[in-house]
C-alpha cells in the first residue's frame, strides 16, 4: 500500500476536499475517509505561519480523530515556546532583554540541538543570524543588492556568533548587546517531531505530518506501506524535480524560491554566518533523517558548505541529502537518500 503526498498536493487537497467538521473554533478542520478496513483521518491548521497537516490511518475512527487532535495540541504548545513573534515567549524575552530564566524543555532541546549543528558544521549553522535577517526584512522587497548598506550588514554580522549565546536548563543569556536568536531553521522540525510523538503515544502506527516542507512519516505495522514525498523544482516550484519514498523518517527541503529579498534570489532567508549574505552554491537542499529536527537543521547547514564539506557533515551526522545546483542544471544525492524518481549524480 502506498501513501502519496507532496506539498503541492496537500495544499490542493486541503482546499478542495477537506470537508470535515470545524473543531473548537480553533481555525482548523478534520476530515475522515474510509478505505478498505481503515479510516484516513486528516486535519490541517496554520502553525508557525505555515500550513500544517496531520494524516493518520487507523482502524478506529474515533481513536484516529482523538490522536490527531492530541498531536495538534502538542504542536501548538511547542510552537508557542519557540516562536520569536509572541512578545511573552521565552525567545522573544531573550531577544528583548538579553536573558531569560527557567527555559522550558522544548527550548532547551532545540538550543542544544542547534549547538550540535553549529559544532558539526564549523559554524555554518548559527541561530544568532537574526540581526542580519532583520535588516533584510526591514527593506522593501524585492530590492537590488547594490542598494544595500554594506556597512550596516557588517555591523550586524559582527553580532553573529553562537559562542555569545550561553544557556543551560536554568536559563539563557546573550553576552553582547544587540544579539538576537531565530529558531526558524530548526524549531519547525522539533514541533513536527513532538506531533509525531503524540501520535505514537495515542497508539497510532501509520501517519504523516507535513509542515510546509518539513515532513515526518510513520509506517509501523505494514512493511508494504510507504509515503511518497514530492520535492519541488526550485526553478519552477509548481513542478516536482524528484520524489522520495519513506516508511519511517523525516524529509525537509530548504530553497531560495520561497522567501527571498532580491528579484534574482541571490539574497534569501538562509544566511551564511561567515559572510552575512546568502550562500549561492545550491538553489535547493533536501535532507533525510530519522527526526524532523535533524532534517530541518541539516538542510540549512548544507546550504553554506561545498560538496566535500557536505559529505563530511552527512557522514558525521547520519544524514542523507539531495542537492540542486544554483542554476538547477545539476542534482546530487548521497548514496542512502531514498530517491524514488528523478535523476541525480552520486554525491558521496
Amino acid at each position: 500500500m502506498q501513501g502519496g503526498i507532496s506539498r503541492r498536493n496537500l495544499l490542493k487537497y486541503g482546499a478542495g476536499t477537506l470537508a470535515g467538521a470545524a473543531l473548537g473554533g480553533l481555525g482548523w478542520v478534520m476530515a475522515t475517509h474510509r478505505f478498505r478496513s481503515r479510516y484516513r483521518v486528516r486535519a490541517a491548521q496554520t502553525l508557525m505561519k505555515t500550513y500544517v497537516s496531520v494524516t493518520v490511518i487507523d482502524e478506529d475512527r474515533d481513536q484516529g480523530r482523538a490522536a490527531v487532535a492530541a498531536a495538534f495540541r502538542r504542536m501548538r504548545a511547542a510552537a508557542a515556546v519557540l516562536t520569536r513573534f509572541a512578545p511573552q515567549s521565552p525567545v522573544a524575552v531573550l531577544n528583548r532583554t538579553g536573558r531569560v530564566a527557567r527555559i522550558p524543555a522544548d527550548l532547551y532541546t532545540v538550543l542544544d540541538r542547534a549547538r550540535h549543528y553549529w559544532d558539526l558544521s564549523g559554524g555554518s549553522f548559527d541561530v544568532t543570524v537574526l540581526p542580519v535577517l532583520e535588516y533584510y526584512y526591514s527593506l522593501p522587497r524585492p530590492f537590488a543588492r547594490e542598494r544595500l548598506d554594506r556597512a550596516e550588514v557588517e555591523r550586524r554580522k559582527a553580532l553573529i556568533g553562537f559562542r555569545g549565546l550561553a544557556f543551560d536548563r536554568g536559563g539563557a543569556r546573550l553576552v553582547r548587546a544587540g544579539m538576537a536568536v531565530t529558531l526558524d531553521g530548526i524549531a519547525k522540525g522539533h514541533v513536527v517531531d513532538e506531533g509525531m510523538r503524540a501520535l505514537r503515544a495515542a497508539g497510532v502506527r501509520n501517519a504523516v505530518i507535513d509542515a510546509g516542507g518539513d515532513v515526518r512519516t510513520m509506517s509501523a505495522d505494514d512493511p508494504q506501506h510507504y509515503w511518497t514525498i514530492g520535492i519541488a523544482d526550485p526553478q519552477d516550484p509548481r513542478r516536482l524535480c524528484a520524489t522520495a519514498q519513506l516508511r519511517n523518517g523525516a524529509l525537509a527541503t530548504s530553497g531560495n524560491y520561497e522567501i527571498y529579498f532580491t528579484s534574482d534570489r541571490r539574497l534569501f532567508h538562509i544566511i551564511n554566518p561567515r559572510t552575512g549574505y546568502s550562500p549561492d552554491r545550491y538553489s535547493s537542499v533536501t535532507v533525510f533523517a530519522e527526526h524532523a529536527m535533524d532534517s530541518d537543521a541539516g538542510g540549512v547547514t548544507l546550504f553554506s558548505l561545498d560538496r566535500a564539506q557536505s559529505c563530511e557533515v552527512l557522514r558525521r551526522g547520519g544524514l542523507e541529502a539531495f542537492l540542486v545546483s544554483w542554476d538547477g542544471g545539476t542534482r546530487w544525492r548521497s548514496r542512502g537518500f531514498p530517491l524514488a524518481r528523478g535523476e541525480a549524480r552520486l554525491l558521496c
